[in-house]
């Protein structure tokens, strides 16, 4: 690159807030591990909010990543604090219990037991390649690009720093026919990287779901994970391209409580997706639309038992009724000698 982006640890440090195709150096190798990403919608103006962020690991020594979008997007900063956020309100709760209960251990043995645990609860004519804007921003210097032809993008990156390899070229290309916008990130202040907000039109909300071959045929990394937090009038379900199964989970779904920094509507539907398929059948992007189950997902709590324990010794509370029986009995028999 002009400008190195920054060493892979400095860029695992940072969070990388933005990763859908990333374009390290050839023979050096990057693998995406975990991605959270927000998506607003609004139906009435067909406009997407996509926030982003994701974790590397690999033996790149820098390297660059590729946002593909339908339409040229708007770019601004955005808290990286409300991905935090999202996680606590849409994370199972939990209750304790309180459950009251006598403990007849002997004393004698109550000080040896009582060390035991309880256990754990459970177009026209133009250049092939064409720089809509440019700016920096958030750390990162992003760059909007239209292009018509791979063969030029490819040589348009490879020219400002961007390494390419032929299936990354084959990756581009699948948007490029679609008329898509590519926007070109890497890193200019590593150690001040946040999240970025991506605005733009489509006729449907998308996550680009869709991966260089690469990325597919590798070993995949064990924990590797996608959650995504959908924003919009009603419950959601996803699927592969025209409908392609997403190995996705459903975690919650219910009306939004709380304020995420973008202005939404007053019924605006919060719906979480959890995504740990390993390696990701990322053959197409990820479509969203209505789900015909518009039930709210609101799962129980997890239930803590815990015992409130009064001690009682066994062998005190029977030590006196013995006593008290054997001078019954003693009484007994001296009034029938009598």
């Amino acid at each position: 690159m002009h400008r190195r982006a920054a060493a892979l640890m400095i860029v695992l440090a940072a969070r990388a807030a933005l990763a859908c195709a990333p374009a390290p150096h050839e023979f050096d190798h990057v693998d995406v591990v975990e991605e959270s990403a927000i998506i607003a919608w609004d139906p009435a103006t067909k406009t997407e909010n996509f926030i982003r962020r994701a974790t590397f690991q690999g033996d790149a020594r820098d390297f660059g990543f590729l946002v593909p979008t339908p339409s040229a997007p708007m770019l601004a900063e955005f808290d990286d604090n409300v991905f935090a956020k999202l996680v606590e309100k849409t994370t199972r709760s939990s209750v304790t219990t309180v459950t009251k209960r006598i403990d007849w251990t002997p004393l004698f043995a109550y000080f040896f037991l009582r060390g035991r645990g309880e256990g754990a609860p459970i177009t026209t004519a133009r250049p092939p390649v064409e720089v809509l804007s440019t700016q920096k921003l958030a750390g990162y210097e992003a760059t909007v690009l239209d292009a018509t032809d791979a063969v030029a993008l490819k040589k348009w990156l490879d020219e400002n720093g961007y390494a390419t390899t032929p299936d990354l070229t084959a990756w581009l290309d699948a948007y490029i026919q679609k008329q898509w916008k590519i926007t070109a990130f890497k890193v200019d202040r590593p150690a001040q990287t946040s999240a970025v907000r991506m605005t733009f039109t489509t006729d449907r909300p998308f996550f680009p779901y869709r991966e260089p071959a690469s990325q597919r045929d590798n070993k995949p990394a064990s924990n590797r994970s996608l959650r995504i937090f959908f924003l919009g009038p009603e419950r959601v379900e996803g699927t592969i391209g025209a409908d392609g199964k997403w190995p996705a989970d459903l975690i919650w779904s219910e009306r939004l409580k709380f304020d995420i920094g973008l202005p939404m509507p007053a019924n605006t539907r919060l719906t979480r997706f959890d995504d740990f398929s390993s390696p990701r059948p990322g053959t197409d992007d990820l479509f969203f639309a209505a789900a015909q189950d518009q039930r709210e997902v609101v799962p129980e709590p997890w239930v803590i038992e815990t015992y409130d324990t009064t001690h009682v010794p066994l062998d005190l509370v029977i030590a006196p009724l013995l006593v008290i029986g054997f001078f019954g009995v003693r009484r007994m028999r001296s009034v029938r000698r009598r």
